[in-house]
């Protein structure tokens, strides 16, 4: 009788799976580093080999540095802030192209920061520097 009160007083494990199961379809799965991916285009920062800001993007000219992180050995493609106008964005893409890219369109109501492109790998690169030193518009074309 005693092992009977013991087994009803706690959960067994066919209940830890429901409850981990309702969990899970309520809340989502659980994500590693959410934040620190909101800020990057969904993509973690030990990945990214290049990050430019919105406005960067939004610059006439296109960055060398971007064409240089997309030869890059390990670059596998490029992410756009899709809130950016195509007039900002259609360099890059172009450019993506040229040198046989994919690149995608991210488009998140829940990104947060200012990025504006980012060129990432599909392992991570470590870079220490990321980003893209801003230049004078007037200085390139």
């Amino acid at each position: 009788m005693e092992s009977d009160t013991y087994n009803d007083t706690l959960p067994s494990v066919d209940q830890d799976l429901t409850l981990q199961r309702i969990s899970l379809g309520i809340h989502g799965a659980p994500e590693l580093k959410r934040d620190e991916k909101m800020n990057y285009l969904g993509e973690f920062r030990e990945r990214i080999i290049r990050r430019l800001t919105q406005k960067q993007v939004a610059d006439r000219f296109v960055y060398t540095e971007i064409e240089e992180a997309l030869k890059h050995e390990k670059s596998s493609k490029m992410l756009i802030n899709g809130t950016l106008s195509p007039q900002s964005t259609d360099k890059y893409i172009k450019l993506a192209r040229q040198v046989d890219k994919p690149y995608t369109m991210i488009y998140d109501p829940q990104l947060t920061g200012n990025t504006g492109l980012v060129v990432v790998s599909n392992q991570a690169v470590d870079i220490k520097d990321i980003d893209v030193q801003p230049q004078n518009s007037d200085s390139q074309d």
